[in-house]
């Protein structure tokens, strides 16, 4: 008897012993590690299976991430769910995201006047005496400043293992092209030198290293997963398919299909290292490429249906509803509040302009920090055009305290920078020219970015223009810019009566220097006031025309005190859609400032647009009074081309008093593309203005009327118009022509 029940708790244990052995085992194997791999937009693939995962009470353990996979994982290991994460992507402007330039009516006001359009935006810099260009589509600005946002409550972490789930995320040194495996540091930065990919986005530099896309690599890091010590894992692969061979022409296609290709070949190497005991996802993505952001959102059903698919291999992951709320609860972990700012640090070691961006730094110490002014005030100072990137962190200094570190990063083009632009003009009626327009900068001069800035065109217009802008004050809102400036061009003499209306009568080479001293001071990125001292002269010889009829030279000098109130906020001069540009100048001509008559002169500006879906009404006028003329070309205003009185030739009404009211409609015909975006306009206009030469014959009754129909495409050489316009009295012209709907002067 004794030797049966010693026999039944022999078994018993036995039985015990198998049970405890087998719960451990379980929970050994139920260490899960998830795999999301690279693939553009397919990505959001990823947020379909975690859906599931969290609706089939699958706890996850480790999450190792490339690329796209590495922000969901990131986002997932820093305790967002995934309908929040959803949200997040759903949300962003995508096109936005892909245009690194800070939206014009957020930059400043130095930056507004010397890009009016006359230049295309590409710029050629000089380093070391070679000449260098841009080597990415995007630097990654706005890209970098949303991951910063997104991981700021997380910052606080020493490494990834310390997030509700650890992670880890590839990137590739581009040096030795070899994975770096991320696993401790800044998450934001981590995470944006895994989607680094070559050509679009700027690479990542950090410690030594030129960080690219992890996908070059490992695309799905498998490997990676392993060695955080998991037993099972859940891969899903987003990677687009090679494209069919008959679809592979150009020398790009080319070697996109190569790289794809070799990024496969080392990606099926990490797949064949799975078991049975692991599951591999490959959701079916018909509609959504890798770089079709903007639908994005629509891979998060594939990624679920794929899930799906698999359910029963899934489920045997579950756990039980006690213990998944546990995990949960972990996941979940309460996000850091932004903090009390203590300080405010610039670092000057990678700018020359560190005290520039100082200034538009306003965040306020003592105060919790504010993300949305702080990235305000970021794309403020990124809009100056000199940087490659401005990013920022949370910092503790030896006290304790917390605050912002600022790294401004200056461009990679270098301190002297060139852009041009080419356009071609013809009104069909053999008048056509050509117009080269080059810009130079020299930046960085000082630390709070004075500027050397030299213009010079040839063609229609030959002109040199060369102006250096010091800012100076606390905050460097006050400035002063000397300036010298010629140019010449012909202009014609028309009759503007019958019997020789329209016809040429003469034509003069006019050539005018100028130079002034201003002064001014910048409210925001909006306002400025400024005011100049000036000197100039004109100087015009006859080149076609009876001499006995018209006068061989004309020689004017002119000086005078010039006061300016400018008003900007346009979000574009080429085809704005919003925002309004208002200048008022009035200028003071004075015999004892070198003027050859006392005279004065008022010029008023004012463009308004208004935008709804596709559609703009530009509203303008332009007023150019003087009451007591001075009888220069330098005061005088000139009418006539497309939107200028559509129908006269460019440049053909003359005179010392001007009056021009004009609105514009023009409708979108293309969408907007995501990087080579050249918007295709339909545009039509009505008009009506005048000059004169005296003052006192100024009169609305005397407004010529014209209408234009044109069709308008913003290329990356400049904004092109082709049109056809008329004058209310019969007169035509068609019209081919380079030129921004709104422009600087009064033409």
């Amino acid at each position: 008897m004794g030797s049966i029940e010693r026999g039944r708790a022999l078994r018993r244990a036995v039985w015990i012993l198998a049970l405890l052995w087998g719960a451990a085992a379980h929970a050994r194997e139920e260490r899960i590690g998830l795999v999301l791999g690279g693939g553009g937009a397919r990505g959001a693939a990823h947020i379909g299976v975690l859906k599931v995962l969290e609706r089939e009470r699958i706890p996850v353990h480790a999450i190792a991430g490339t690329s796209v996979g590495a922000i969901i994982g990131g986002l997932y290991s820093a305790g967002y769910s995934p309908e929040e994460i959803e949200k997040m992507i759903g949300s962003i402007d995508w096109i936005d995201i892909f245009h690194d330039d800070t939206a014009r009516v957020d930059q400043p006001m130095r930056q507004k006047e010397t890009d009016l359009g006359s230049v295309a935006n590409l710029e050629i810099g000089i380093v070391e005496g070679r000449l260098t260009i841009p080597t990415t589509l995007v630097r990654g600005q706005k890209l970098g400043l949303l991951l910063r946002r997104m991981f700021l409550g997380r910052s606080n972490v020493e490494t990834f293992d310390d997030l509700p789930i650890p992670f880890r995320c590839v990137a590739t040194d581009i040096g030795v092209v070899k994975p770096v495996v991320f696993s401790s540091g800044d998450l934001a930065l981590a995470v944006r030198a895994s989607m680094a990919v070559p050509g679009a986005f700027a690479p990542v530099k950090h410690e030594g290293k030129v960080l690219v896309d992890g996908g070059i690599v490992d695309n799905v890091p498998i490997d990676v997963a392993r060695q955080m010590g998991v037993d099972r894992l859940i891969v899903v692969d987003v990677g687009q398919p090679l494209a069919p061979a008959e679809s592979v022409q150009s020398g790009f296609q080319i070697m996109l299909q190569m790289i794809s290709g070799m990024m496969r070949d080392r990606s099926e190497e990490r797949l064949a290292t799975l078991t049975e005991r692991d599951v591999f996802l490959r959701p079916t993505i018909e509609d959504v490429t890798s770089a079709s952001f903007p639908q994005a959102i629509e891979a998060v059903g594939p990624g679920e249906a794929a899930a799906q698919a698999v359910i029963d291999r899934l489920r045997t992951f579950s756990v039980s509803e006690a213990e998944y709320a546990a995990w949960q609860a972990t996941q979940h972990r309460q996000f850091a509040q932004a903090p009390d700012i203590s300080f405010v640090n610039v670092d000057s070691t990678r700018s020359a302009t560190s005290e520039f961006v100082r200034d538009r730094i306003a965040a306020e110490t003592g105060k919790p920090l504010d993300l949305d002014a702080l990235e305000k005030d970021i794309k403020g100072a990124f809009g100056r055009g000199t940087y490659d990137s401005i990013t920022y962190h949370l910092a503790t200094d030896e006290q304790g305290r917390t605050g912002l570190d600022v790294v401004p990063v200056d461009t990679s083009l270098g301190r002297t920078v060139f852009r041009t632009g080419f356009q071609i003009n013809d009104d069909f009626q053999g008048n056509d020219d050509y117009q080269l327009n080059i810009e130079g900068r020299v930046t960085g001069l000082t630390p709070k970015g004075a500027e050397w800035r030299t213009f010079l065109g040839m063609g229609r217009v030959s002109a040199l223009e060369t102006d250096f802008y010091l800012p100076f004050a606390e905050r460097g809102n006050w400035f002063v810019t000397p300036l010298l400036s010629y140019y010449a061009l012909n202009q014609p003499l028309v009759g503007d009566q019958e019997p020789l209306l329209d016809q040429t009568l003469a034509q003069y080479r006019v050539e005018t220097w100028y130079g002034e001293f201003r002064l001014g001071r910048d409210f925001g990125d909006r306002f400025r006031l400024s005011a100049a001292v000036l000197r100039g002269q004109d100087h015009a010889e006859l080149a076609v025309g009876l001499p006995d009829v018209f006068p061989r030279s004309l020689v004017a000098d002119v000086g005078g005190m010039n006061a300016t109130m400018l008003w900007d906020s346009l979000d574009n001069v080429r085809f704005p859609r919003r925002g309004m540009r208002a200048e008022v100048s009035y200028t003071e001509y004075d015999s004892h400032l070198g003027s050859d008559e006392d005279g004065n002169l008022l010029r008023i500006s004012v463009d308004k647009a208004f935008s709804g879906g596709r559609n703009t009404l530009l509203l303008g006028a332009r007023a150019s009074l003087a009451k007591d003329a001075i009888n220069a070309e330098q005061s005088a205003s000139t009418l006539g081309g497309l939107t200028y009185l559509s129908g006269l030739r460019d440049r053909q009404l003359i005179g010392d008093q001007m009056l021009l009211l004009r609105s514009i409609y023009y409708r979108r015909l293309t969408q907007q593309a995501l990087l080579f975006d050249m918007p295709l306009y339909l545009a039509g206009s009505l008009e009506g203005g005048n000059v004169w030469e005296d003052y006192d014959d100024v009169s609305f009754d005397d407004l010529i009327g014209a209408a234009s129909v044109f069709l308008g495409v913003d290329l990356p050489i400049g904004p092109l118009q082709f049109g056809y316009g008329r004058t209310f009295d019969g007169r035509s012209a068609v019209y081919l022509t380079f030129g921004s709907l709104v422009l600087p002067g009064y033409r």
